[in-house]
């Protein structure tokens, strides 16, 4: 350290000197510190884990194979030898004796009856002929079965269209229309209706198979009764006709 000399007023200190010594203890102090704080930091550390266990290697031995004991195989029994067959000599077979047969007697002489009488011929009596038949009637042709069953059908339709109930709303809205019907008919009675083609206004097509439920139908003809038929009607819905 230098030292230096100052002439003020005929007198010299030495420069500084109070503030050095404070400047280099205070260091002191702060290095002391650090180190303290460092040592602190590193005892305050958790320990380090210890390193993982080496890996044990383990070997499974397979158990040996118990040998397999196989019983001994049974001795086959000593069968007894077969005892000579005596040989069959054929016997000489005796020859039949054939004895003559006996002749048989001569036959009789065969004696004629004597002939039956001639009766005598009786006059062949007249033969009278039958009364003469009737003449056959001539059958009655039979009805046209597919004629009958037209006029038939627009009877069905007249009965039908009778019993058409006008609905009292489309009377007021004024519809108008038409709806194709088809039902099963035997002797006046009616089934399975239903609507085969629709007028578009429900109020129409239900007041239509109320119709046909409700008809009184004519008397079924003769030459269809006791048949099941179907028919497939037009029932009209008309503000004129009501």
């Amino acid at each position: 350290m230098s030292v230096a000399a100052t002439s003020a007023g005929g007198s010299w200190k030495e420069p500084d000197s109070g503030r050095r010594w404070v400047v280099s203890t205070a260091l002191a102090l702060g290095l002391e510190a650090l180190a303290l704080g460092a040592l602190a930091w590193f005892l305050s550390r958790p320990p380090a884990p210890p390193p993982p266990p080496a890996p044990v290697e383990i070997t499974l031995a397979q158990p040996k194979p118990v040998p397999k004991v196989v019983p001994p195989k049974p001795q086959p029994k000593p069968q007894p030898k077969p005892k000579p067959v005596p040989r069959h000599i054929p016997r000489p077979r005796p020859h039949p004796v054939v004895h003559p047969k006996p002749l048989p007697p001569p036959p009789l002489p065969r004696i004629q009856p004597p002939p039956a009488p001639v009766a005598a011929a009786r006059p062949a009596m007249p033969v009278t002929p039958p009364p003469h038949a009737p003449p056959p009637q001539p059958k009655a042709p039979k009805p046209d079965s597919a004629a009958v069953k037209a006029t038939f059908e627009s009877l069905l339709r007249e009965a039908i269209q009778d019993a058409v109930q006008y609905p009292e709303a489309a009377r007021l809205m004024h519809l108008e229309g038409r709806v194709l019907v088809s039902f099963h008919f035997l002797d006046g009675q009616v089934s399975q209706v239903r609507v085969v083609t629709s007028s578009t206004m429900p109020p129409l097509d239900r007041a239509a198979l109320r119709a046909v439920r409700a008809a009184p139908y004519p008397e079924t003809p003769a030459a269809l009764a006791g048949h099941p038929m179907d028919f497939t009607i037009w029932v009209r819905f008309k503000l004129s006709d009501n």
